[in-house]
């Protein structure tokens, strides 16, 4: 059963998003960096998704001492080659922790309700709504798939061919069960929606929006 306690408030994860896209673009220094990706790894505890959070800090930590000491003592060509990689990687750290504390700690109902409350157009809602649900259906499509060939013994190549035609049909059923149960409930009528959740953010997300608004900041003022 979903608590208020672990879920992780949509307008509070779309500002971090925002935020982690301008720092992550602009000339920053390395501890504003540590700032944020501290900042997101916190919230990660906070949210009690501990396993995330340790996964995403043993990366952090391998990148940058693979851009820092690594990469400075390989030769040329590894080094040039890998240089632009191991930069806009971490560039985006910031920015794919966020995505991942959303997906996992945002359901999808609550995620409606905030971008209506933002007053995002229907159609940019439906849209975003469909093909959020879009992906976990295909993902579990593929699993059914991966069980059969292990039933079947299948394996090389034939693999490829009997897990690409299957998804091939499956996805084009599944887009179309998605746009059926859509108009089902009612998503194409022009009434004002309404919905059994309601949004209250907790302290620590309001916390981690004054904090990257700092950092933000402070992006623009400490170069």
């Amino acid at each position: 059963m979903e608590t208020e306690q672990r879920i992780f408030d949509p307008r509070a994860g779309l500002w971090l998003l925002i935020g982690a896209n301008v720092i992550a673009f602009r000339p920053h220094t390395f501890w504003l960096e540590l700032a944020l990706i501290g900042l997101l790894l916190a919230l990660m505890l906070v949210h009690r998704r501990f396993v995330m959070a340790i996964k995403w800090a043993v990366g952090y930590c391998a990148l940058v001492v693979f851009q820092q000491f690594i990469l400075p003592v390989s030769p040329m060509i590894i080094a040039t080659s890998f240089t632009i990689f191991a930069t806009y990687t971490r560039r985006m750290f910031p920015c794919l922790m966020t995505g991942a504390l959303m997906l996992t700690c945002t359901p999808l109902r609550y995620l409606i309700v905030a971008l209506r409350q933002l007053h995002i157009p229907q159609k940019l809602i439906v849209a975003i709504s469909v093909t959020l649900r879009y992906f976990p259906a295909i993902r579990e499509e593929v699993g059914y798939i991966r069980d059969a060939m292990k039933l079947r013994n299948i394996r090389g190549l034939d693999r490829l061919e009997c897990t690409v035609m299957p998804l091939m049909v499956s996805a084009t059923e599944t887009a179309e069960e998605l746009s059926a149960a859509a108009v089902t409930r009612g998503i194409e009528n022009p009434a004002r929606k309404t919905s059994a959740v309601s949004l209250r953010m907790p302290a620590a997300d309001c916390i981690g929006m004054l904090a990257v608004f700092i950092l933000l900041v402070l992006s623009y003022v400490v170069q």
